[in-house]
């Protein structure tokens, strides 16, 4: 289950950038085989190879594993859960700009 969920991120974040398998395989070392089961959650892959994934694919580690993580979603309004969702999918640099933006905005707006 665990597993899967981590599988669908990883090919979710492959295919929004546009990576084949083969391609993954080319950059990461990872068999295509190896990648295929990763995906389809019959393999968890290590830590060192979440970490590597996450650099190429652009995407931070929590990306992948952010809904096995607890979640006080009671307290988080829905549009506070949306942008976390849009932000997960982001590389580090985009959210790091994001992150800058909320806080200029926020400081230009302090009542």
């Amino acid at each position: 289950m665990k597993n899967n969920t981590i599988g669908k991120r990883i090919a979710e974040a492959r295919i929004n950038r546009n990576i084949t398998q083969e391609h993954l395989e080319e950059l990461s070392g990872l068999s295509v085989s190896t990648i295929s089961r990763i995906e389809t959650g019959k393999y968890m892959p290590t830590i060192e190879n979440l970490l590597k994934l996450s650099e190429i694919l652009d995407v931070g580690l929590d990306y992948f594993l952010y809904d096995l993580l607890p979640h006080n979603k009671d307290i988080q309004s829905p549009a506070i859960q949306d942008a976390v969702s849009i932000m997960n999918q982001m590389g580090e640099r985009q959210t790091e700009y994001i992150v800058k933006i909320l806080k200029i905005y926020q400081a230009s707006h302090q009542d």
